[in-house]
Order: C-alpha cells, then structure tokens, then sequence
C-alpha cells in the first residue's frame, strides 16, 4: 500500500477521534448559554441539569438508599451502649457539679450513684424501645431522600456536576473516543480499498 492509500484510513482515525472528542465535551459545555445568530447554544447536561439531577436522585432512592431504609436502620439501633454512656456522663457531672452547693451531695455514696444511673438507663431504654417504631415511622415520612439529593445535586458548581458525571462514565468516553478513531480508520481504510480496487 502507497503512502496515498494510507492518508484516507490515518485522516478518517483522526477526523473519528475528533469528532467523538468534541461531541463528548459538548454534552457539558459551554456551561453558560449564550446566542448565535437568535439561537442559544448551551451544553445539554448543564440545560438539563435538574431533570438529570431528578433522575439521578431517582434512581439512588429506588435502588441504593430510601427513606425506609433510614427507617429501619433507626429501628434495628442498639441504643444501650450509648444511652449507659450519656447517662453516665450526665450523673457523673451532676453529682461532682461545683456549681450544685447542697450539702448532701458531698455524701452521696458510690452506689447511690450506681443506682440513679441503673434507674436512669432502664427507664430511658425502655421508653425508647417503645418509641423506637412509631419514631421510625415518622423518619420514613419525613425524610425525602430523592428531593434531599436533587436539592444537594441541584446546588453542586457546574464544574464539579461535570466532574461528578464524568468520574463515573469516564472509562466509557474514552472508549467512545477510541471508538470514533477506529470507526474513522475502518472508513478511510475501505475507501483506500474501493480506489486500489475499483481506481475510484
């Protein structure tokens, strides 16, 4: 094969990585429209930045994380461990208070204190274990895990919307530029073929 017979498969790779290049960059930019001779040129990702956040919040909420599944991680909590902690804490504080000047509280024994803590812990778990559901309930209600994410998706700069789409596609564009190189090279190939054939 003659140096003309390789120009048409190298310039069509070329042209094909080109292309798919600009299209790719296209999706997102420019990022802020303006107007070309009456019409408004603009990425299409940043024009339908909302609809794609809506979809996005849509899909993590149907199949990654919902309300329920706030709901029941509320409900399946341990709360004790806790709970003995900031019980703890809280006696502790209140007993050795400088600023509590009773004088019965500088005889408060140990296991007094053992025992308001006891008390404190049981009547706080088993109140809550009671609440825990209906709390759960009311988490499911009022958190809207797809309007939090569209909200949080919705206030993200364009710049990093652009860079939080393209992290998770980014393998795929570049085979899609590869793949405009190779179809382009696949087509100059064949023309260079038809004109040794057929002298086109």
């Amino acid at each position: 094969m003659q140096l003309e017979q390789l120009i048409p498969p190298v310039a069509g790779a070329i042209i094909g990585w080109v292309t798919n290049y600009v299209a790719i960059k296209l999706l997102f930019r420019p990022h802020i429209p303006f107007s070309i001779l009456g019409y408004q040129v603009q990425g299409v990702i940043p024009k339908r930045r909302k609809e794609i956040a809506r979809s996005m919040a849509k899909a993590i909420e149907k199949d990654l994380l919902s309300s329920g599944d706030f709901a029941k991680a509320l409900s399946g909590l341990d709360w004790e461990k806790e709970i003995e902690s900031t019980v703890e804490e809280a006696v502790e504080h209140r007993f050795s208070s400088k600023y509590l000047k009773l004088p019965i509280v500088g005889l408060v024994s140990e296991n007094l204190k053992g025992q308001v803590k006891l008390v404190l812990t049981k009547e706080i778990i088993s109140h809550l274990d009671r609440k825990k559901d209906s709390l759960a309930a009311k988490v499911k209600e009022s958190i809207d895990v797809q309007e939090l994410l569209v909200t949080k998706i919705d206030k993200l700069d364009l710049k990093k919307f652009e860079k939080l789409l393209t992290d998770f596609i980014a393998r795929e564009l570049k085979h899609l530029e590869y793949l405009g190189g190779v179809m382009g090279f696949i087509i100059g190939l064949f023309q260079s073929i038809l004109t040794l054939a057929f002298g086109w």
